[in-house]
């Protein structure tokens, strides 16, 4: 994997020194492109036929989805409601709604609720719509009415599960619900803590209440889920299948399969979900607000210019599978000002690791060509992690030596590093 990009070395310009504040909207906004991470102070209107985009955007009020919008929202603070009607669609990914979601559409084949990574002060509802809630916890209810399909997946809800009349089925995994779950009128897949082919998930379900399964007319499976109260089955064809780890306070109506044991004694249960771990990625990032590296001004030895600095330091971030070996590389380009040229060969550094909670390694320190070899014209290594190092993140700068001719013509020289993160 490569990641290259370029910053200033010395220049004329202060690029992105100073601090740009935020604008905040007192009264609604509507927003019908991207709106990037804007403060708004008041509700957000998303008209019919518009997309609205949001990026780590704050709102201090409603979000309203008129007929036909489209929501897509990632990293997003709501501190009221979420509401769409008839909706295009709705995508909500990660941080906060302190207020409820309500998603429905009279259509019943178009538009969708995507909730992921998200915590839900008040309840989710939803119908006529797609389902989708991952890696999520939401404080009140879940219900959904005439759902084309519902998934919820390694999700907390704090009250009562009720999902009815969803056409294209239904899974519910990895999921811990205080409250009681009724999973009624489905006619395709029910899967309860169970794949179609009658194996158990992986991840298991929770209830904290009574699991209730009625009228559901296709493959109706359950495994893998811990039921505290009361298991109930009614009008199901055909009948339910249950599959390993089913266990019920008490279980009533007609199933096959492996007959549910006792959930465990005690006074009270714990439960945790840990997904798989992801794929990760290796990152790294500027660590200041400009990067412009200012030398100053060239100071005249006996046989040369000098001038020193450091370079913006870097924050390197690893969270892939197996922590593998990494290095970050630079190289400089030559100098250049008002037609002039100057070989970055004279520019050397000196790598260090300010922090190295990620097992950053800084790399071997490179003289300036004028005392011997190529300096940084060529790619040179900043830091580098051997496999299996520490998982977490490392910051790492340079002490900066140039060193130039005294026949250099004179001028504003500026040049540019590029970085390479190579695994």
């Amino acid at each position: 994997m490569n990641r290259i990009t370029k910053l200033t070395t010395v220049g004329l310009l202060v690029i992105g020194g100073s601090v740009v504040a935020v604008p905040a909207y007192a009264a609604d906004l509507t927003c019908t492109d991207d709106l990037g991470s804007q403060t708004v102070s008041g509700n957000l209107i998303v008209p019919g036929g518009a997309d609205c985009v949001l990026g780590g955007a704050t709102v201090e009020g409603d979000i309203v989805v008129e007929a036909g919008g489209w929501l897509d929202a990632t990293s997003v603070t709501v501190t009221g409601d979420v509401v769409a009607t008839d909706a295009y669609g709705v995508s909500l990914d990660g941080t906060s709604v302190a207020g409820d979601i309500s998603a429905y559409s009279a259509d019943t084949t178009v538009g969708f609720l995507y909730v992921n990574d998200l915590k839900v002060g008040g309840s989710v509802e939803a119908g006529g719509i797609d389902v989708e809630v991952v890696d999520s916890a939401i404080s009140g209810s879940l219900l959904t009415q005439q759902a084309n399909y519902v998934d919820v997946v390694r999700t907390s809800v704090g009250a009562d599960v009720s999902i009815d009349g969803s056409g294209w089925g239904v899974s519910l995994t990895g999921a811990v619900v205080k409250g009681d779950v009724t999973v009624s009128g489905s006619s395709r897949d029910v899967l309860i803590g169970a794949t179609a082919d009658g194996g158990s998930d992986a991840f298991a379900n929770s209830i904290g209440g009574g699991l209730s399964l009625t009228g559901n007319t296709a493959n109706l499976r359950v495994g893998n889920t811990t039921v505290y109260g009361a298991l109930a089955l009614d009008g199901n064809s055909p009948a339910a299948a249950f599959g390993a780890g089913v266990r019920a306070g008490s279980t009533t109506g007609d199933y096959t399969g492996e007959a549910p044991t006792a959930p465990p004694a005690g006074d009270q249960a714990i439960a945790v979900t840990v997904p798989g771990q992801g794929s990760g990625e290796l990152t790294w990032s500027i660590e200041g607000t400009s990067r412009l590296v200012d030398l100053g001004v060239a100071t005249e030895n006996l046989d040369h210019y000098a001038a020193s600095g450091e370079i913006v330091p870097i924050r390197i971030q690893d969270t892939r599978a197996g922590n593998p070996g990494w290095s970050l590389t630079a190289q400089v380009s030559n100098f250049a000002a008002a037609g002039q040229e100057v070989s970055s060969k004279y520019l050397g550094w000196t790598p260090e690791v300010i922090e190295t909670q990620g097992g950053a390694v800084a790399g071997a320190p490179v003289a300036s060509g004028f005392d011997q070899g190529r300096g940084l014209s060529v790619a040179r290594t900043l830091a580098q992690a051997n496999d299996g190092h520490e998982r977490g993140s490392s910051l790492v700068g340079a002490d900066l030596d140039l060193k130039l001719p005294l026949e250099t013509p004179r001028g504003t020289y500026t040049a540019t590093v590029t970085l390479t993160a190579l695994s």
